[in-house]
């Protein structure tokens, strides 16, 4: 039915009926009127005759259906206070009541309907209480194309998600708090063709089901725009946060004023291949990190990453560390580092697996407080790919450490290929008073759980008073030096091929079958084999107030096994060597001290005879320990009726032997034991 000439009609009928009769209000049943992707069932017009100008009345539709995504709105009732029909059309402004809209039935609100003569429809409604918000709607149809803005104040978030469902826009969110929203939508009969929106948000919660991602009290602008590409869809967006808290495992961000977030991207969705491309991706953390770049995604794959290409035009520490890096390395060596400097770079991955990474480090610290590793002023490039092509990475340091032993500042360059680092030139790296030479260095896997490393080298000698004094040890002399041969780390296992020798006491002491599993791992676990030869035992004794003993000692440590740095097993015999021709005495204090060791009493010679003498000669000493179990099965250097020697006298006068009688003694109770002898001021003897 032809809307326009019905209602020329209607108006013809009222006026001779008005020249006939005082009529004062006529009804005009219009039936159903249709419009390209819209359509109005039983549409019945109640006409007030003028008194002015312009006709009243009312105007309603039994129900109306508008093009998608909004479908089936119901009954619809319009009063108008202002009702007009001429050639260019029909008008009406008034009230209007719907019956329902998403599923929502509306309060009443204010509304302006317009017609025009070529049957385009406009329909506006305002101060539309929707969704706990106050809502404005503009409704445009014109030759089977359509246009709604909709302006939305102080909406209800968890509202909003409702209507988005009725909508068939599927949100997997829990969601709280107010929005403000202007959306403008347009279409035709196949549905939504374009979007442009603009969210801003204040006070927003959100979470999804299994706790990966939320928001707390976030304020955000969300604001974009998108068109459909035949069966694609392109566009651009950017969003803005200011306050609250956001978590996308593993990261987690906070938001202020003063230390905002923007990032925009212009993206395509590509529906024959499942392709999300996102280009001109930028990222603004004031006071965090500034990047660019573009990102290819398969949402619908199980490798869900394409193709990555970012480049970081600045990164501060330790903020950007503890945002963007810290949240991957959770539970492993650099969790708990602490960072300083600034760093940018350049980070490139490909679908077929190639990849490329470039970091300009600028004054980087990292400590780590469990004293495992530390670094100051790092500096240069690292330059990696995993390619064929050759790159070389140079960076500098001022100062560092390895568990708690300080290294020196260096240069250092290597050459990177097919994910392998070799050292371009020898190393020397200060190491206290000495140096660590390294003459060949390879790694490969950096960053993967298949890292391997090996290097041959030289220590220089360094002090043994330096390395006291590092390890908060009680201080002596000698030097730490040695060739380090084949050194390898692979799975978690360091080994070391050659043998370290110390130089201590004015003897050796070589360690062999060197192993660490999980050197930097939060239970480091040290295998070795030790041998002592020819230590001065005066030097010893005088290094750790045990009491004045001279002469010499050998012996060795076999499976010495280490867990956290404390010793776990191992099978120790140390005793004075069989040719052994220098001057042997011992001092009361250390007789005592010996005789506590092994279980006795100290202090009984001081209340004997033998009190007189500060000095004993004797034949041999040694000491055992078998350590299994956290117990010490315990040994001397000869046995004796019910126990064993620890020191054999001389035949001449005045003897003395130090006999143990304690088999096993539990480990702690014996460290306890040799913490108390060492540490105590020397006796009195009267």
């Amino acid at each position: 039915m032809d809307l326009n000439r019905t209602i020329t009609g209607g108006i013809l009928l009222i006026a001779f009926a008005a020249a006939a009769q005082a009529l004062q209000r006529v009804e005009i049943v219009v039936g159903d009127v249709q419009g390209e992707g819209w359509q109005a069932q039983d549409v019945r017009l109640q006409l007030a005759l003028p008194t002015g100008a312009d006709l009243g009345g009312e105007i309603t539709v039994a129900a109306l259906t508008l093009p998608a995504p909004i479908g089936a709105v119901g009954a619809l009732r319009l009063q108008c206070d202002v009702l007009r029909h001429d050639a260019a059309g029909t008008h009406c402004s008034g009230r209007a009541r719907i019956g329902a809209l998403l599923g929502e039935t509306l309060p009443e609100a204010r509304v302006r309907l317009d017609r025009d003569a070529g049957g385009a429809l406009r329909l506006r409604l305002q101060d539309v209480l929707l969704a706990a918000g106050t809502w404005q709607f503009d409704l445009q149809l014109r030759a089977g194309h359509w246009e709604l803005a909709a302006q939305g104040r102080h909406v209800d978030a968890a509202a909003a998600q409702a209507l988005l469902t009725r909508l068939a826009v599927v949100v997997e969110y829990t969601l709280g708090g107010r929005l403000d929203l202007d959306l403008t939508l347009r279409g035709d009969t196949d549905g939504v063709a374009a979007a442009e929106f603009d969210l801003a948000a204040e006070g927003v919660d959100f979470s999804n089901a299994d706790g990966t991602q939320a928001g707390e009290q976030l304020t955000l602008q969300l604001v974009g725009e998108g068109q459909q590409r035949g069966s694609d869809w392109q566009g651009n967006g950017h969003v803005r946060l200011t306050a609250g808290a956001l978590f996308a495992d593993p990261l987690y961000f906070e938001f202020t004023e003063t230390t905002p977030l923007r990032l925009e991207a212009v993206g395509r969705w590509a529906d024959a291949s499942g392709q999300l491309a996102l280009s001109s991706l930028r990222l603004d953390h004031t006071g965090v990190a500034r990047a660019q770049g573009a990102l290819t995604l398969y949402p619908g794959r199980e490798n869900l990453l394409g193709a990555v290409n970012a480049d970081i035009q600045e990164a501060h520490l330790p903020a950007a560390f503890d945002t963007y890096i810290q949240p991957w390395v959770r539970g492993q060596l650099g969790d708990a580092f602490k960072t300083a400097g600034r760093f940018s770079g350049h980070y490139a991955a490909q679908a077929d697996g190639s990849t490329r990474l470039q970091v300009a480090l600028d004054g980087v610290g990292v400590d780590d407080p469990q004293g495992r590793f530390g670094i100051e002023g790092l500096s240069g490039l690292i330059d990696w790919g995993n390619d064929a092509v050759s790159r070389t990475t140079e960076l500098s340091w001022r100062a560092g450490s390895v568990y708690r032993l300080a290294f020196g500042p260096a240069n250092l360059a290597v050459v990177s290929q097919d994910s392998r680092f070799e050292l371009r030139e020898p190393l020397t790296l200060p190491v206290l008073d000495g140096a660590l030479q390294i003459d060949t260095l390879a790694l490969s896997g950096p960053g993967g759980a298949d890292l391997r490393w090996n290097f041959d080298g030289m220590l220089l000698p360094v002090s043994m008073e330096a390395v006291s004094a590092a390890l908060d040890w009680p201080p002596f002399g000698g030097q730490l030096s040695g060739m380090v041969p084949d050194v390898q780390y692979a799975d978690g296992r360091l080994e070391v091929g050659g043998v370290l020798l110390v130089r201590a006491f004015d003897g050796d002491l070589t360690v062999r079958n060197l192993h660490l599993d999980r050197p930097f791992g939060l239970v480091p676990r040290l295998e070795a084999d030790l041998v002592l030869s020819n230590l001065d035992l005066e030097a010893v004794t005088n290094t750790f107030s045990f009491g004045k003993i001279e002469g010499r000692l050998s012996g060795r440590v076999d499976g010495l096994r280490m867990e956290d740095w404390q010793p776990t097993a191992f099978e120790a015999r140390f005793a004075t060597p069989a040719d052994d021709r220098s001057r042997h005495r011992i001092s009361q204090r250390a007789v005592d001290n010996l005789s506590s060791i092994g279980g006795g009493v100290g202090g009984l010679l001081s209340r004997s005879f033998l009190g007189m003498f500060e000095e004993f000669p004797y034949d041999r000493l040694g000491l055992s320990c078998r350590l299994h179990n956290g117990v010490c099965e315990m040994g001397g250097v000869a046995p004796a009726d019910n126990g064993y020697y620890i020191v054999k006298g001389r035949f001449l006068p005045p003897r003395i032997d130090v006999i143990g009688y304690a088999d096993r003694v539990d480990w702690h109770t014996l460290i306890e034991r040799l913490k108390s002898v060492t540490l105590e001021q020397a006796p009195e003897v009267r």
